[in-house]
């Protein structure tokens, strides 16, 4: 039901350069939307629904600030007002559509599913910085999920999968016992897990490394749904004050937008601020991700199903799910909040 959605939050809902003079249309939240650029580049949000004989209207033609209907040419403004209608001078009452407010920072066009007056910039997580720091380069995309997008929390802040799930790609074979930390704050849960004398992955082998590392992952919750994972890897066995003869230092950025209760927008950056003019490095850096988080894509819709079988099967929890627990409960109390009070509005 998309009234269990959690609405007074900025979710990611394009890459910057996704958003042209072109509608894109997705659906937030069970919602249709259509997006578009107006001719001095800001971000519109409409109902991708006309209000005549509800068409896309992502099937239309941007003309400026507004939006045109591809059927019968109702012609919208960025208000979502319709200024104009085929075959008659008046524009009958009430001929409008729903926006949303956007706000574009740190390479993403951000979308605000729920009151419009509650809407706060202070929200947008501050992590998504390091996407387009200085001195730093990024890479990502937007990878749809057929699962919920709190599946792929519980993903990001449990790691343990990753040396059996990407033992080709991003996992070590041996990091397995982990020292693992948490700690929780006000609308946030944070996890350090440290693996030592790990065995270079598969992609650490294609940068040169050829030593045992120690890896620091240090991964970050936030509402609506986003995690941040600050990686630090460097070559292990260091006696003190000994420099090492590398050490990468990145961040994957994740935010995952709900398009149903069984779907998700996954958007992903992964940034770095080593071998930052090479575009080599970029391509491996794109091509290992892209590959791991489609095998998690691949068990993630699969874990769906089976939950869709037996919703109420029992599960066993353990210590590595602590991050994703905690982030669910910080996401109920907030929903629960914020339906209490439109149930008292109402």
């Amino acid at each position: 039901m998309t009234g269990m959605f959690l609405r007074n939050q900025w979710y990611a809902a394009a890459e910057a350069d996704e958003l042209g003079q072109a509608p894109v249309g997705r659906v937030f939240l069970g919602e249709p939307v259509a997006m578009y650029r107006t001719s001095d580049g800001t971000p519109v949000a409409l109902e991708d629904r006309c209000c005549h004989r509800r068409a896309p209207l992502s099937k239309g033609k941007v003309e400026g600030a507004n939006l045109r209907c591809g059927y019968h040419g109702f012609l919208y403004d960025a208000t979502g007002r319709v200024v104009w209608v085929p075959g008659q001078d008046k524009v009958p009452p009430g001929a409008r559509v729903k926006t949303y407010p956007m706000l574009e920072r740190y390479g993403l066009v951000w979308i605000w599913m729920g009151d419009p007056a509650r809407r706060d910039e202070g929200l947008i997580p501050e992590e998504f910085r390091w996407n387009m720091a200085p001195g730093w380069v990024s890479t990502g995309a937007r990878l749809p999920v057929a699962a919920n997008h709190m599946l792929l929390v519980d993903n990001l802040m449990d790691l343990s999968h990753v040396p059996f799930l990407h033992a080709a790609t991003i996992g070590s074979a041996n990091d397995t016992d982990p020292e693992l930390t948490w700690e929780r704050g006000p609308g946030w849960v944070q996890g350090t897990r440290v693996g030592r004398n790990l065995i270079p992955t598969a992609r650490a082998r294609a940068l040169g490394v050829n030593s045992n590392m120690d890896v620091t992952k240090v991964m970050k919750f936030t509402p609506a749904s986003n995690v941040s994972i600050e990686i630090t890897q460097r070559e292990t066995g260091l006696k003190p004050g000994e420099a090492p003869r590398w050490c990468f230092h990145s961040f994957i950025l994740n935010a995952m937008t709900p398009e149903t209760e069984r779907s998700c927008h996954y958007f992903w950056r992964s940034t770095r601020d080593y071998d930052v003019d090479s575009a080599e490095t970029t391509a491996l850096i794109f091509k290992s991700t892209t590959v791991a988080f489609n095998e998690d894509k691949e068990m993630l819709e699969a874990e769906q199903r089976i939950i869709d079988l037996a919703p109420d099967a029992p599960q066993i929890d353990v210590t590595g799910d602590h991050g994703g627990l905690q982030a669910r409960r910080i996401v109920e109390r907030l929903a629960e909040a914020e339906h209490g009070a439109r149930a008292a509005a109402e």
